[in-house]
């Protein structure tokens, strides 16, 4: 029951939809890409969450990386969707537990794709001087430069994460719920 005069917010948490809206809009843009450019010619590589690279050759000297990174994206794509997912839920509910574990598993997933990145890379070079250096970065080789590291989806997503947190914060002001004990004593009072 609301005051006369009080002003009554929707219960439904319009920060945690555009977190949840975010986040599943992030698996379909890049989130790992290369821009090589030289000799008058630029050539960038882009892979989204179910696309990864088709060959190796990003991967100077190794076949390993490549299905590395190919074959753990989807499972981090499925990650995203079930944070994506839980976000929105929450944003539904007055109960706060979705919210709470969209974020933590956002967080998480967000480190899952670093270090699977991470681990593609490092393991492409298999001991060579000249190759990727980390799952960021810049190198020029023979006139060739060649730039490196996360894109625009997993940027989307950590921003995500973040809206995810800020809907924490609205969901434990705004949508305040009435313990259980007060409304029965409530109830009571009124009868």
């Amino acid at each position: 029951m609301s005051k006369p005069g009080a002003v009554d917010f929707p219960r439904i948490n319009l920060i945690s939809i555009l977190a949840g809206a975010l986040a599943l809009a992030s698996v379909f843009l890049p989130w790992w890409g290369i821009d090589a450019s030289g000799f008058g010619s630029v050539v960038s590589p882009r892979w989204t969450l179910w696309n990864g690279p088709s060959t190796d050759s990003i991967f100077r000297g190794s076949t390993q990386p490549y299905p590395t990174l190919t074959s753990a994206s989807p499972i981090i794509g499925a990650l995203v969707v079930i944070s994506a997912l839980l976000a929105l839920a929450g944003s539904f509910t007055w109960n706060i537990r979705p919210l709470i574990g969209s974020f933590i598993l956002g967080v998480l997933t967000s480190i899952a794709y670093l270090g699977v990145v991470s681990y593609a890379v490092t393991n492409s070079c298999n001991g060579q001087s000249n190759c990727l250096s980390g799952p960021f970065g810049s190198e020029t080789v023979f006139g060739v430069t060649l730039n490196w590291g996360f894109q625009t989806g997993f940027y989307l997503y950590l921003f995500a994460g973040a809206l995810t947190l800020v809907g924490l914060g609205f969901h434990r002001i705004f949508h305040k719920t009435t313990p259980i004990r007060e409304t029965a004593q409530a109830s009571v009072a009124a009868s």
